[in-house]
């Protein structure tokens, strides 16, 4: 395995639980287990609720008993919601933190083009050269008809 592979696999659980910098995030990976327990949280505690109305009174119970699945709905829905926050929260922290990287790949592009731009320079400038040498050279070219042989000798044979 590669050493930049390495760094960017994401490291296991337990020693990142040790991690007092935070420079691993654990959201993300723990997110699923904290939903499943604060729904199970909340279904013993709604029904725990229904079960203590049974002790008060029987029609105080029934009726604690049929809010509780609605209770329950509602609770969960919020829960939800709140960690579906927390997770739109943490992708746009990430989009801030590539972000942040924007700069150094610009002057990095900047850079590469720089170069580029200074050898399209150069190149211009051979060409400006090959055709001031040309200009030069065309009157003797001319007096000496070359052009005129060069193109009846590249006339394809047909044209002849």
């Amino acid at each position: 395995m590669e050493p930049d592979q390495r760094l960017q696999r994401p490291p296991s659980l337990v020693p990142n639980l040790a991690d007092w910098r935070f420079e691993h995030y654990l959201t993300m990976r723990l997110l699923p287990l904290f939903y499943l327990l604060l729904v199970a949280g909340a279904a013993v505690a709604v029904f725990g609720i229904a079960a203590a109305c049974f002790w008060i009174s029987t029609p105080i119970g029934l009726i604690a008993l049929s809010v509780s699945p609605l209770l329950l709905l509602v609770i969960v829905a919020v829960v939800r919601a709140a960690l579906e926050y927390l997770i739109m929260a943490h992708r746009i922290m990430r989009i801030i933190e590539r972000m942040d990287a924007l700069p150094e790949q610009v002057r990095d592009l900047s850079y590469r083009v720089d170069g580029i731009t200074r050898q399209v320079d150069r190149l211009t400038d051979n060409v400006q050269d090959i055709h001031q040498d040309l200009m030069h050279v065309r009157p003797l070219l001319r007096s000496a008809g070359l052009p005129a042989r060069l193109l009846a000798f590249l006339k394809t044979p047909g044209d002849r």
